[in-house]
């Protein structure tokens, strides 16, 4: 249940990234992955401190940043 509630946060830690990502919509590629390990670190750092293990922790983010992608991938898709 613990890492059901990481993966729901940390989707809405990627979320906050993308809407970030569109507000610096000019910014160059290498700022924007800074911006997205920064993200990425805090929800790592989440993970945590919600109680998980730092190998669950990473697996938990690495997952959830997976799954999130594909979404957003599909998403655009089907939009355009």
């Amino acid at each position: 249940m613990k890492e059901y509630v990481v993966f729901l946060t940390q989707s809405l830690i990627l979320s906050a990234f993308s809407f970030v990502e569109w507000l610096s919509a000019r910014d160059r590629p290498f700022f924007k992955g800074m911006l997205l390990c920064v993200f990425l670190y805090i929800a790592f750092l989440f993970a945590q401190k919600m109680g998980l293990r730092t190998r669950k922790a990473l697996f938990t983010t690495i997952v959830t940043l997976i799954v999130y992608f594909s979404f957003q991938q599909l998403f655009w898709r089907v939009i355009h």
